[in-house]
Formats: structure tokens, C-alpha cells, sequence
């Protein structure tokens, strides 16, 4: 197993780790050892609406040997479900008539011609910086129930070695000095089944694993579509590109996500009052559990986002009244924050609750209370040195990079503005902490030979630096883009992945492990 990073001025190869190397570093941290890891990854079959020609391989010049095709569309219309006047993203750029996911972000005009695909089957120029090698492995040590018929167990590929620093919670693999091996892989939310259009219907949700080289790892799991006993289904609106974030509970164990409690074809479903919005819990060997529903919170609007400390319990936040907070298979929540009322992601990093707003006057990232609170009206106190207005955040991350005081002081946020131009836009923006304030030292936007803006990102720090995984904005055959950062301006992403037609790609994750 070999991790590679070309990026850097020497290039580092990193060996295998011990354990014991691991543990004499950083209480909690596991070693990706292959010992531990091992799997045949021969039986991966895919057919949940993904063609084989969806994720044809190049010519192998690519040291992923993945250039998935590249279907660019400038066509970046939101028909998305109505928040309430009092929501609306009034200073925001990305809806400047419309609010957050109003009757239809339909007003954006960005064109996506610079963002190009391998034209002609070239693979990206990106493609030659980094080299990213895993042995065709999975990271199950433990057998979940056969794939066969049961569409819960669908996926046998969770990975079995924490990628979280014990200590902190942060996503950080690092140990003394010798680097830390990278997760085996990353989870993806895939909306759609790949043959009916996306619309303002609700569709069918899939969670894909997938290598750091984008290949998918077993098959991809598909979420309920109808109701069994105390199981509800969980679909997502097709064309609310706010909704689908995905996160991993802060114990490593379970991915989390927000939805509907609705089968697929419910018209209109972001505007609905008659569906309770719901909350999926997943854990390593794929288990489902849909049982914990929201009665009438946030009905009529957006479910977009959950997380969770160990399973047990979920912080949930969207379009309208806050965030709430409830136990697993609870219906009662309890509402811990009014204002922002509109929340796109809520999020737990160290032992402190995070939420992030498109929404003036309080866009951008914040805190929530102190802690994890459960209960009480929640006071929020935005990122000292953030704009208020005039962006579009999404997915965050935050790293204790040990740069001073601590705690998170840096962090990467996905913003899905038009590019990036002289300090202006979108892409994954990256803001660093100096003990008063946050200022934004970088934002990616290279991608191959073009620029994109993202919604979705997730990654893992190591002592080579830190990875990132994220979803570009497109509203249709938007891709998976893989970055190293190693402290060299201006990384250049490597697309790992695109999605099929009729799919789109939503929030990413790191892979749970038992």
C-alpha cells in the first residue's frame, strides 16, 4: 500500500505503519494496516443505473488510470423546493433574485466553458501530479450478511480502521513523523437511478464507496424506497442541490444523512407538508436504520443535513427553523437554534457543534452553544473574519493542524459561486486561525485544465498534509475531485469520478469502520 504525493517539492513516499509506531503518537489512532484491511475486491458488480461505459478508464497514461468521463454542462438551473421569504438568501450571489432553494435558483447564468473535460479522451493535466496507489483491497476485517437479496446489506465494503485522532475527534491520521496511511476510501451520496430525468420529484439515494482513485469499491447501497415496520424510506429531492450531505458520526462509526420519508415520484417534494423528513443512520457492514423521523420539522422545506457524536443521538439542520436535536429513533425533537433559520450543514469537529448558513446576516460558518448542546435556545458566534454576505458556503471541514491554541485552526469550506476570479467566488476555500481571527490564505478551483465550484467536501490530515475529496457544482454530471494539500500554492485537482447520466453526485464522507 503506497501513498505517493508528486506534489510535493520531494516526492515522500509512505511505508507501512505499525501499530504500536501509531499508538506511542496519538491515543486513538489506528494504522490502515493490510493485515487488517485485506479483502478481495473481485466481486464488485454494479447495477443500480451506472453503465460500464459511465466509468470507462483511459488510456492509462493517468497514474489513476481513471479519467471517468467528463460531461460538462453550463446548464446550472436549481429547480429547487421554496424557502420561506423570510430565508432568502438576499445578499447572496448564487441566488440573486431567488432565495436558498427557492421555487428555482434559477436565475444563475455562469457558464462552465472553462471547465473542461479530457476532450478527445486526454486525460487531465492534473493527472500527472499525483500519484495515489492502494492494493486492491477492502477495509473489512468483519463479513456483513451477504449482497444477495437484501437491498440493506447491498454493500459489504465498510472499512474497519479509524481515521480519527482518539484525542480531538478531527479527521487526522498523523503519527511520529512517519506519516499516516490514508482511509482506504470515502463514501459519496448518488442521487438518481440513472434512468429517469432529475426533477423536483423525490429519487431514489444511493451511497457509493469509493478508492481515492474514484473506482467504486463493492456495490452501491441503496437507501429504502418504501416503508418496513419502524423503517421509513429515505429519498432526496432530484433538483434541491442544497440537500444531501453527508457526515461521519465523530466516533468514525456511522455516515449520517437527512431525507424524506417518502418513496420515489412524490412531486414537488421539498415543498411538501404531508412527509416526515427522516434521518438515516449507516454503519460499516451497510445496516440501515431509518427509524428516527422529525414530525412536522421543517415541512414544507429542505431537510439537508445531520450529525452525530456516536449513533445515538443527531443534530439535524435546514431550510427553515434551525437546528434541532433528538435521539435515535426519536419524534419528538428538540429546536436548540431559531436563528440562522436557515441552515445548510451542521457538523461536529473535536467536541464542538458547528452549523453553516447561505443566509444573511449570518452566512457562512459558526459555532453553536458550547459543546454538543442537547437542549436550550443555542446561541451561534460566526468565524471572526468571515464575509456575512455575498457568498455561498456549503461543506466544511476543520483541521487542528496544532498551529497554535488548541483546537480547529484551519479550515476548508466549499463555496459554489462561479470560480474564483481576482479573490472573488467559488471553489474550496481555505482559512486559516492566527488566535483572533480567521483569513482566507487560498481557494481551489483548478481542476484538470479548467476551474470548477464545489458543495460537497470531506479529507484527512496526515504529516504529508491534507487530502481532500469534494462535489462540483454542476447540476448534472458533476464530478468527484481529489486534492493535496501540502502547503504549495495552488494545488491542481484530480476529477476521480463523474456522474452518470441522470445522477448527480451530493455530499461526501470518510468510510465508517466497525
Amino acid at each position: 500500500m503506497v501513498w505517493r504525493n508528486q506534489l510535493r517539492s520531494q516526492g515522500v513516499v509512505v511505508a507501512r505503519a505499525s501499530l504500536g509506531a501509531c499508538l506511542a503518537a496519538t491515543i486513538g489512532c489506528s494504522v490502515y494496516d493490510e493485515g487488517l484491511l485485506a479483502r478481495n475486491d473481485d466481486s464488485v458488480g454494479i447495477d443500480v443505473g451506472i453503465r460500464p461505459d459511465d466509468h470507462a478508464k483511459n488510456d492509462g497514461s493517468s497514474p489513476f488510470d481513471s479519467a471517468t468521463t467528463e460531461r460538462e454542462d453550463a446548464r446550472l438551473a436549481d429547480a429547487n423546493a421554496t424557502d420561506s421569504p423570510s430565508n432568502r438568501d438576499a445578499a447572496n450571489t448564487h441566488d440573486a433574485s431567488a432565495p436558498d432553494d427557492a421555487a428555482g435558483d434559477a436565475n444563475r447564468s455562469r457558464s462552465d466553458a472553462a471547465m473542461t473535460g479530457d476532450a478527445g479522451g486526454a486525460p487531465d493535466v492534473a493527472e500527472s501530479s499525483f500519484d495515489v496507489t492502494f492494493d486492491r483491497i477492502d477495509a473489512d476485517a468483519q463479513t456483513p450478511s451477504a449482497d444477495g437479496s437484501d437491498a440493506t446489506l447491498a454493500d459489504a465494503s465498510g472499512t474497519d480502521t479509524a481515521v480519527l485522532d482518539g484525542a480531538s475527534s478531527f479527521p487526522d491520521v498523523e503519527n511520529d513523523g512517519a506519516g499516516g496511511f490514508p482511509p482506504p476510501t470515502f463514501r459519496v451520496v448518488r442521487v438518481g437511478d440513472g434512468t429517469t430525468p432529475l426533477s423536483a420529484e423525490s429519487v431514489v439515494v444511493l451511497i457509493e464507496e469509493r478508492a481515492w482513485d474514484g473506482d467504486i469499491v463493492g456495490r452501491p447501497l441503496a437507501l429504502p424506497k418504501s416503508a418496513s415496520g419502524d423503517q421509513q424510506p429515505l429519498t432526496l429531492s432530484g433538483s434541491a442541490t442544497s440537500e444531501g450531505a453527508l457526515s461521519l458520526s465523530s466516533d468514525g462509526r456511522y455516515l449520517t444523512l437527512a431525507g424524506y420519508a417518502t418513496s420515489p415520484g412524490r412531486a414537488n417534494i421539498a415543498n411538501s407538508t404531508g412527509v416526515e423528513r427522516v434521518i438515516a443512520r449507516i454503519d460499516a457492514a451497510s445496516k440501515i436504520d431509518t427509524t428516527t423521523v422529525l414530525g412536522d420539522v421543517f415541512s414544507g422545506g429542505n431537510p439537508r443535513s445531520a450529525a452525530s457524536v456516536d449513533g445515538a443521538s443527531f443534530w439535524v439542520g435546514g431550510s427553515s427553523s434551525g437546528v434541532w436535536y433528538l435521539p435515535l429513533g426519536g419524534s419528538r425533537p428538540t429546536q436548540i437554534v431559531t436563528t440562522p433559520s436557515n441552515v445548510r450543514l451542521v457538523a461536529l469537529f473535536g467536541d464542538q457543534l458547528y452549523g453553516c448558513s447561505g443566509a444573511f446576516p449570518l452566512t457562512g460558518v459558526f459555532s453553536i452553544g458550547y459543546g454538543k448542546p442537547t437542549s436550550g435556545a443555542q446561541s451561534v458566534a460566526a468565524f471572526d473574519g468571515m464575509p456575512r454576505s455575498g457568498t455561498s458556503p456549503y461543506a466544511f471541514a476543520l483541521f487542528d493542524r496544532k498551529q497554535g491554541p488548541a483546537g480547529p485552526d484551519t479550515l476548508y469550506l466549499a463555496d459554489d459561486r462561479s470560480p474564483e476570479i481576482d479573490g472573488n467566488g467559488g471553489g474550496i476555500q481555505k482559512w486559516t486561525w492566527n488566535g483572533s481571527t480567521w483569513s482566507r490564505v487560498a481557494t481551489f478551483t483548478a481542476v484538470g485544465s479548467g476551474t470548477a465550484s464545489f458543495r460537497g467536501v470531506a479529507g484527512f490530515a496526515s504529516s504529508t498534509g491534507i487530502t481532500l475529496v469534494g462535489s462540483t457544482a454542476e447540476t448534472s454530471a458533476n464530478r468527484l475531485v481529489v486534492f493535496v494539500d501540502d502547503g504549495s500554492p495552488g494545488p491542481v485537482g484530480l476529477v476521480v469520478a463523474t456522474a452518470p447520466s441522470n445522477t448527480i453526485f451530493r455530499g461526501v464522507a470518510l468510510s465508517p469502520h466497525f
